[in-house]
């Protein structure tokens, strides 16, 4: 990559052609190292969203399940206490 881009570069001296070569390398190597982080890091989100929809369901599955377990009497004093709050 870098001799075509040193081919390139070539008509304005061969100095200049090499820094310019250098810099376009540093410069795609920031490019793939910004993407890569960037797919990681979402990536990451999309886990952590995941993980949170499974807690949610978890929960809301013991709440139903406490629920349909729980006696009227106790019941009808959670709903009491819940109005009051």
């Amino acid at each position: 990559m870098i001799s075509i881009l040193t081919a390139i570069f070539s008509g304005i001296g061969r100095k200049a052609a090499l820094w310019g070569a250098i810099a376009v390398a540093i410069g795609a190597a920031l490019w793939v190292a910004f993407r890569r982080g960037r797919l990681e890091a979402e990536a990451e989100f999309i886990i952590r969203r995941a993980d949170a929809r499974i807690r949610s369901l978890q929960t809301a599955k013991e709440v139903s399940n406490e629920v349909q377990n729980a006696d009227r009497a106790d019941l009808e004093r959670r709903l009491e206490r819940w109005m009051r709050d």
